[in-house]
């Protein structure tokens, strides 16, 4: 008996990269500023937040893995605090995310 069944393609999520619009830098700029001094915001997570707001390289994977940490941390910050601006920050990242707020592009480089 032959079997039906397709083979899935794999995609790699570390050669998948994906690029921020001007309004998704702005945003994590704006949530960086807001919680840059707090003791509620993890200082590693602060770091990677401000290299996406520097508009610097990062994969699909790099997204998967910080963004839930980041937002964990900003809610860490904002229930401690009740920091308006890290609110209003993180309600325009998910306002902008899904409004055309990256493209995703195959890393050259990792193809080779």
């Amino acid at each position: 008996m032959r079997s039906h069944t397709r083979k899935a393609s794999e995609l790699d999520a570390r050669g998948i990269e994906i690029q921020f619009s001007p309004q998704m830098h702005s945003a994590f700029q704006d949530l960086a500023a807001a919680v840059h001094f707090s003791e509620h915001f993890d200082g590693d997570m602060l770091s990677v937040l401000q290299d996406w707001a520097a508009g610097k390289r990062k994969s699909v994977h790099d997204i998967l893995i910080a963004l839930p940490l980041i937002a964990q941390e900003t809610f860490k910050h904002i229930q401690a605090t009740g920091d308006d601006r890290a609110r209003e920050a993180w309600d325009e990242i998910c306002s902008q995310m899904s409004e055309k707020g990256f493209t995703l592009t195959q890393d050259r480089q990792r193809e080779k």
